[in-house]
């Protein structure tokens, strides 16, 4: 009778603590990841998984049609993008027109027409600024995303990385326009939008999000980096173009943050020529990892962690009281 007590004692002390387990482990859980999705770095993950869930479709007939869809212009209405932002703009669907891409900056995302009908569009990628104008037309083209703190990199964190003479490439799926960058400024104050007027005769474009990268010398918000560039060339849109171009719909958002690097001849896919461009530096570890990865990770040791704490609690061992 007394071991038999002892045994229901047990029993019962082992279901209480499996559950105070249970429930402080799914309690950890949802406060880690809290904690995750409310940061610079949460954002700049969720911004690049919205991206790629946007680009991951996208067609010809898709472009085509989403290039009617409802949207607005109005820059007064956007944003920060923040936890509330991000849960805000998933609510509705985001319509990308083409994709754009700096391969030696590591700059890859869909490119959507004005700021969406909810102003969703600058949670998903970068932006056309300037109704009516036309990527490869004789205008210039401008386009507008978040410099989301270089975790990612996401959207433009890495636009303040390019020198004269990169190339960026724009396509509509159609073609593949590509423009040589002529132009780098870090401190233009958000009313100078005189960087967006067309140049007479000229088939430009123009580039721009914020200079937070350097708070201490251009402030959170208060400066604008604004590259300019302008057509060198276009050609079809084929699969291998596209590859060639880093505009498919893979995640390109793996290779490096740039510094200074060394030159080398190559042909350019667009113009067929031979440009000199510079190597991209060695890729950095924690650029390599996607928020599915990330989410992965924790949850596997999450879940070693829980399993081997339950062991310890429900695993037989000896009682010497109980034995006698």
């Amino acid at each position: 009778m007394r071991r038999k007590q002892r045994q229901n004692n047990s029993l019962r002390d082992k279901l209480l603590s499996t559950i105070k387990v249970l429930l402080c482990g799914i309690l950890l859980y949802a406060g880690c990841a809290m904690l995750f999705l409310g940061s610079g770095i949460g954002h700049s993950y969720v911004v690049r998984q919205n991206a790629q869930y946007a680009s991951k479709t996208l067609t010809i007939k898709k472009a085509d049609k989403n290039k009617k869809a409802k949207t607005s212009y109005d820059a007064t209405k956007t944003k920060s993008i923040d936890a509330q932002e991000l849960w805000r703009a998933r609510q509705y669907p985001a319509s990308p027109i083409g994709r754009m891409s700096i391969p030696v900056v590591n700059i890859h995302n869909p490119l959507f027409a004005g700021y969406g009908s909810h102003n969703q569009n600058l949670s998903y990628g970068v932006v056309t600024v300037v109704q009516g104008r036309t990527m490869g037309g004789p205008n210039n083209y401008v386009l507008a995303g978040h410099y989301m703190g270089n975790y990612g990199p996401a959207i433009l964190d890495n636009l303040h990385y390019m020198k004269s003479g990169d190339i960026i490439y724009v396509t509509d799926m159609h073609r593949i326009y590509a423009y040589q960058a002529t132009k780098m400024s870090y401190s233009i104050k958000p009313k100078q939008v005189e960087v967006e007027n067309n140049e007479k005769g000229k088939s430009t474009i123009t580039l721009i999000t914020c200079s937070d990268f350097d708070i201490s010398k251009y402030g959170y918000g208060q400066h604008r980096t604004v590259v300019q560039g302008t057509l060198i060339g276009s050609v079809p849109a084929t699969k291998s173009n596209m590859e060639k171009t880093e505009l498919t719909d893979k995640d390109n958002q793996a290779s490096t943050i740039v510094t200074p690097a060394k030159k080398t001849k190559t042909i350019n896919p667009v113009t067929k020529k031979v440009i000199t461009v510079r190597t991209p530096a060695k890729t950095k570890v924690y650029q390599n990892v996607s928020f599915n990865q990330i989410a992965a990770t924790f949850t596997i040791i999450w879940s070693v962690v829980m399993v081997i704490i339950l062991i310890k609690i429900w695993i037989p061992h000896r009682d010497p009281e109980v034995e006698e």
